[in-house]
Parts: C-alpha cells; sequence; structure tokens
C-alpha cells in the first residue's frame, strides 16, 4: 500500500528523538514535514506499521507510524495530524520565526 499526499513540505534538520514502546529515546534527525507526516534520518532497520513517539524540542509529543524504511531513512505519518494552530507554530519553531517579534 502506497500512501501518498500531495502537500508542501518544509526542509529541516532539527534534532529529534523516536521512542517505540516505552523504550529509551533513539536519536534522529528530521529532515521534513508536513501536517501529515515527516521524513526522518535515523539509524536502525523498522518496520512498515510500526508506531512510535516523535519528540522535537519545542513541539507537542506525537505519535507517528512507519510508512517506508530505506537506508537510514523512514517516511511517516503522524497517527494524529496536529490542528492547524499548533502544526502553524511547529513551522515556526522549526524555521526560528517569532510571531511575538512583530
Amino acid at each position: 500500500m502506497s500512501v501518498r499526499f500531495q502537500e508542501p513540505r518544509l526542509a529541516t534538520e532539527l534534532p529529534a528523538a523516536m521512542i517505540l514502546d516505552e523504550g529509551a529515546p533513539i536519536e534522529a534527525a528530521l529532515v521534513n514535514f508536513s501536517r501529515h507526516g515527516f521524513r526522518l534520518h535515523v539509524e536502525g532497520r523498522y518496520q512498515a506499521g510500526e508506531t512510535f513517539r516523535l519528540e522535537v524540542a519545542g513541539w507537542p509529543r506525537l505519535v507517528g507510524r512507519v510508512i517506508w524504511s530505506d537506508k537510514g531513512r523512514i517516511g511517516c505519518l503522524f497517527d494524529e495530524p496536529p490542528s492547524g494552530k499548533v502544526f502553524t507554530a511547529m513551522c515556526a519553531s522549526a524555521t526560528g520565526f517569532d510571531r511575538a517579534a512583530f
């Protein structure tokens, strides 16, 4: 099954952590994200369908599901996409844009 959303993705290189089954955080880099999904660079092998908690500084805790995995890269969907307001805040934090400064 191939799931692909045609929506803009914000390119970034943010430190992130994957937490599988409430285990120890696994270091990762958030490469890009959209309202419905994201891509990580992370060591290890992950299977399509695996779920985990994604943690990025300044973001709410979100649950992701692996859609594909290939040589240290994984494409994921959010189990529950963030609200429009939360997604806007995520974009602002990823780009360093501070709305309060204006």
